[in-house]
């Protein structure tokens, strides 16, 4: 059975799926973040595209952002295949058909058809040299452009499209299907940016008040589109507000069990 767990940033998924790790019954994998897993094949590669993403949103430029969001996402097929040998369940830290469907029509609205100008190269220039080579061959590889700005403006795009229109894009793009079920850990969004700004690391760019809202509006209304369709996957949510990480855990434990009963 394939899970994603989604949600605004800051409501603590992360946290959450460090518990659930523990677990021998379910094998945890991280759709934008890879290197969170130790046994990630693709720690470095991922750690270097965190770097990537973070020197974006230092210069504000959506289209980077995106650019690296897409190369993080094209990892998550491989990580899946591998992760789900490791038990029954797999428990994905977001999800590349979900969470595209909720961020890149929000992202597509704010981000401007603006030109690079000398961006694309300060952004090359903040990444230290071994990382930006692997960023660099990963883009090529996976994109089949070495213009990250091409790139990002391209998948912009992409959020202007019908939701199921999009859905087809990037399940061809990424090569994967929609997860068994979704559970979504839903905060309000002022104590999201609490948490955001209690983290050791610099503020993400869309970690504002206005983009956390429109993107938790959001998951409300493609989660619901997603549960009426026929096959689509089951879908959760949890309230963590005023909960402790161990209640949020249960609550998350207890929806993949009555999922995987749903199955049987």
């Amino acid at each position: 059975m394939r899970v994603a767990l989604v949600g605004i940033d800051g409501v603590g998924k992360t946290t959450v799926l460090r518990r659930i790790r523990e677990r021998d019954d379910i094998a945890v994998v991280h759709a934008v973040r890879a290197h969170e897993d130790p046994r990630s094949p693709f720690a470095d590669l991922s750690a270097a595209l965190a770097d990537a993403s973070s020197a974006a949103d230092e210069l504000g430029r959506v289209q980077l952002k995106i650019a690296v969001l897409y190369l993080q996402l094209c990892l998550f097929g491989s990580a899946e295949r591998q992760a789900a040998r490791r038990g029954p369940t797999l428990l994905a830290d977001r999800h590349p058909l979900v969470d595209p469907l909720v961020y890149l029509p929000v992202f597509a609205s704010v981000a401007g058809d603006t030109e690079p100008g000398g961006d694309v190269e300060d952004w090359w220039h903040k990444q230290e040299t071994g990382a930006a080579e692997a960023v660099r061959d990963w883009l090529r590889t996976a994109s089949g452009t070495a213009d990250p700005w091409e790139l990002g403006t391209e998948v912009l795009r992409w959020g202007r499209l019908p939701l199921h229109e999009l859905l087809g894009r990037l399940g061809r793009s990424f090569g994967v299907s929609l997860p068994d079920g979704i559970v979504l850990l839903d905060l309000p969004v002022e104590q999201a940016l609490r948490r955001t700004h209690q983290r050791a690391r610099d503020s993400e760019l869309h970690e504002t008040r206005a983009f956390l809202s429109a993107t938790r509006q959001r998951y409300g209304t493609v989660l619901d589109r997603l549960a009426e369709v026929r096959t689509g996957p089951a879908v959760r949510r949890v309230d963590c507000a005023g909960r402790s990480v161990d209640e949020v855990t249960a609550h998350v434990l207890d929806a993949l069990d009555a999922m995987a009963r749903t199955r049987t």
